[in-house]
This record gives structure tokens, C-alpha cells and sequence, in this order.
């Protein structure tokens, strides 16, 4: 019988078994993946929700206050477009009005009707007593001192005025009760401090209810004599609103804290740093709303503001 042996082949099947099942594995998976009919469709990115912040997601309206400082027109010019960048920097709505007094906007923000508002220093501090759910973030730095504090001066008519000592029988104004550079600062660390009684020493008290308003009540002759931030006497100047021989300043406060913006705690603290974040980002034009020149914004809290609610205490104890 013939006898057959069995060479081993170079091809032989122990040596392609595995190439050949590690060919068939890749061509069945190679299949399953790419062909998408025969597979069930499965979005990765659509079943997975996107986390969400206060900042960036789409919900309530944000409110804001703001106290007024200027002319209409100006003010609300400047409103647009501060309104137009915070929606663009984060991406919600912000509803922000112009109130019609100070004590308008502290109400409005005591009562949570609205979540931002541009106060006063002296505003600030009532709010607070008010409900203490809010805190002042920012505060400007005005241009002409690069700096966050601001002054009070009194502006009076130089043919009627050159002295404190002239203010006797004299007609002034005031810019409102609550505001801090046109009442308190003067009836604290001027009258009070002079020992004057601005009722028993001037002929007629008014309540301006602005800077702007003021001054056009000085120039306007209703009052011989004004008490406003200086920011707002050098902005008139420099208008050409007010001429500087004829009216000049006989009276300047010590440096004090500019107008905080103030937020309620309630909101998102992620929410609160986007603002902060925004509005030191911001171009100077678009943050002043208060009608003066500012060179940006600072930080601020609550210890910032201690001075004014000193100066209210001393005005409540006389």
C-alpha cells in the first residue's frame, strides 16, 4: 500500500487560523459600525443634557433699577446700551428703567421687584436696613481722580455768594434726602459741622430731585446755592452749562465711596460673579450711567460703605 505523508505546508491551516479569525472579527465589526442602517441612531451629545448655569441659561428677565442722575434723553441713550451688552456678555434679558426718585429704586429693590439696582451711597445703606438680602459689588472710578471716591461740593452764585458766611438769607438746593453727595454729606460735615441750621439760616430749602436738576435750578435762578456730587458740577462745566465765573464752588467735602450697584443675594452666585465679570470688562462708555465720565469699576462690599452709615447715624442724632 502506498504510503502518503502529509507535508506541512507553509500555508497550513494552524498557521492561518488565527490571522484569519482576527480578519473576520475586524470585517464583522468593521460592518456593524459603519453600517448605520442596520444600527439604532444614538446622539451622544443630544442624550446627554448640557450642564446649566445662572449665567448662560435662558429664564427670567433680569430687573434693574436705576436712580436718576441726568437728563432723559442721555441717561436712557446710555441704558440701551448697557442693557444690549450684558444680554450679549450673558446671554439673558435685562429690563433696566430709569426710576423716577431715589426712594423709588430702593423700594423697588427692598421689595425684590427687581434684582440689580444702581444706588446711592446713602440709598445703599437704607436699603440694607430694609432687607439685608443685598450687597454693593461694584462701585465706578470717575475719571478725574481715577479713583472710586467722589466729593460733595456747594456751587453758589458768585455775584450773590463768595463764602459759606454769605449763605444767610439765601435761597439753596438740595438734590433729594436720599441722595449721599446732595444731602447728606453737606447737612452733616458742612451744616452741622459749622454749627448751622440750614432752616433757621436760609430763606428757602428745595429738593431737586437730581444733579442735573439742580444745577439747572442754580443757572435757572431759582436758588443762589447748590449741593451736588462734583462730578456733576465738572460734566456742566465742561458742557458749557454752567460758566465757572459765574458760579463757584465755596464748599468741598472730604473723598468718599462712589454709587455702589447693589444685588440681591437671592440670585445665583454664578450670576453674580457673570455681572461683576461683565461690567469690569465693559468699555467706559458703555458703563456710565450717571451721566459723569467713568474709567471702569472696582470691587466693593458692605465695609466700603461704613462711613455713610456713620454719617446717617450722626444726621438721625441731630
Amino acid at each position: 500500500m502506498a504510503y502518503y505523508q502529509r507535508k506541512n505546508h507553509p500555508y497550513s491551516s494552524k498557521k492561518i487560523r488565527m490571522p484569519f479569525v482576527m480578519l473576520l472579527t475586524i470585517l464583522f465589526f468593521g460592518i456593524g459600525c459603519s453600517d448605520s442602517k442596520n444600527q439604532p441612531f444614538i446622539n451622544i451629545k443630544s442624550s446627554t443634557p448640557k450642564p446649566t448655569t445662572a449665567v448662560n441659561q435662558q429664564s427670567a428677565t433680569i430687573k434693574v433699577a436705576v436712580i436718576p442722575t441726568q437728563s432723559s434723553p442721555e441717561q436712557f441713550t446710555n441704558i440701551q446700551e448697557l442693557s444690549e451688552y450684558l444680554e450679549k456678555s450673558l446671554f439673558r434679558k435685562f429690563d433696566i428703567q430709569i426710576q423716577k426718585d431715589y426712594e423709588t429704586a430702593v423700594e423697588l429693590l427692598v421689595s425684590e421687584k427687581v434684582q440689580i439696582a444702581y444706588l446711592g451711597s446713602l440709598t445703599y445703606i437704607k436699603a440694607k436696613q430694609n432687607n439685608p438680602n443685598i450687597q454693593p459689588i461694584l462701585a465706578p472710578i470717575t475719571k478725574t481722580t481715577g479713583r472710586p471716591w467722589h466729593t460733595s461740593v456747594i456751587i453758589a452764585n458768585a455775584n450773590k455768594i463768595k463764602s459759606i458766611q454769605d449763605l444767610k438769607n439765601k435761597r439753596f438746593g438740595f438734590v433729594s434726602k436720599s441722595s449721599t453727595t446732595g444731602f447728606l454729606i453737606p447737612q452733616v460735615e458742612f451744616f452741622q459741622a459749622q454749627n448751622i441750621n440750614p432752616a433757621q439760616t436760609l430763606t428757602e430749602i428745595k429738593f431737586l430731585g437730581s444733579d442735573h436738576q439742580a444745577i439747572a435750578a442754580l443757572t435757572d435762578g431759582e436758588v443762589d446755592a447748590v449741593a451736588v456730587a462734583q462730578e456733576a458740577f465738572i460734566k456742566a462745566q465742561s458742557e458749557k452749562k454752567i460758566d465757572p465765573k459765574k458760579y463757584i464752588k465755596i464748599w468741598e467735602s472730604s473723598p468718599l465711596p462712589t454709587d455702589p450697584i447693589v444685588v440681591s443675594t437671592k440670585l445665583d452666585p454664578r450670576l453674580i460673579n457673570g455681572i461683576k465679570k461683565a461690567l469690569l470688562d465693559a468699555p467706559p462708555g458703555i458703563i456710565a450711567l450717571s451721566g459723569t465720565e467713568n474709567a471702569g469699576y472696582t470691587i466693593v462690599d458692605d465695609i466700603n460703605y461704613e462711613r455713610i452709615r456713620r454719617l446717617l447715624q450722626q444726621l438721625q442724632e441731630n
